[in-house]
């Protein structure tokens, strides 16, 4: 008898939260998550060091030089978080010329200076693909972007990445790539979630 009571008072009461949460009124723009699209290009200064047999001894390279990279920006706000993905082609110019794909992931969190203004920053990760021009393995490391984000329209918005990265280097062996740069990309409203 007293489990049948508590299982009509759990389901009296379990109707009642339902009601509460379905009847309070959400909303919408703090409730969904907004995707958008858009171009995006990147210039980033480069210093890399790796290890390679050259006869019968290993040879320590040091080059620097800089990385030309234009593609596809991805970018979902949820309130003032935002998952940023980037999908580029990159030109790396050191004492040779290497082109490959890049991919790179980063959560940021946004603080809005004003309606139009909002400075972010984050954590990521950065991947540079095979194939390529040269017997480049592919690499990734660590990526650090500090954002300023401008609404430009209801619709669109424009944002310069300052980034640094830590990684790999794809050629050779005991690898070590440093980088900082900019990334400067147009996003257009595409959606929601």
């Amino acid at each position: 008898m007293h489990l049948k009571r508590a299982g009509i008072l759990s389901l009296l009461f379990l109707l009642f939260l339902i009601k509460t949460i379905y009847a309070q009124e959400i909303r919408e723009e703090e409730s969904l998550n907004y995707t958008y699209l858009g171009p995006v290009f990147s210039v980033a200064y480069n210093k890399v060091e790796y290890t390679e047999w050259v006869d019968t001894s290993t040879k320590t390279e040091k080059m620097s030089g800089y990385i030309y990279s234009g593609g596809l920006a991805l970018n979902i706000f949820a309130d003032n978080l935002c998952g940023d993905f980037q999908l580029k082609y990159a030109y790396n110019k050191l004492d040779f010329t290497m082109t490959y794909m890049e991919f790179s992931a980063a959560g940021k969190y946004f603080y809005p200076l004003n309606n139009n203004l909002s400075l972010g920053g984050g954590l990521g990760l950065y991947l540079e693909t095979p194939p390529s021009n040269q017997d480049h393995n592919g690499s990734a490391g660590l990526q650090l972007p500090i954002t300023l984000l401008i609404v430009t329209s209801p619709d669109s918005k424009l944002f310069i990445d300052i980034f640094s990265r830590y990684g790999s280097f794809g050629l050779g062996e005991n690898t070590k790539s440093i980088s900082a740069g900019v990334n400067v990309g147009f996003i257009f409203k595409v959606g929601r979630i």
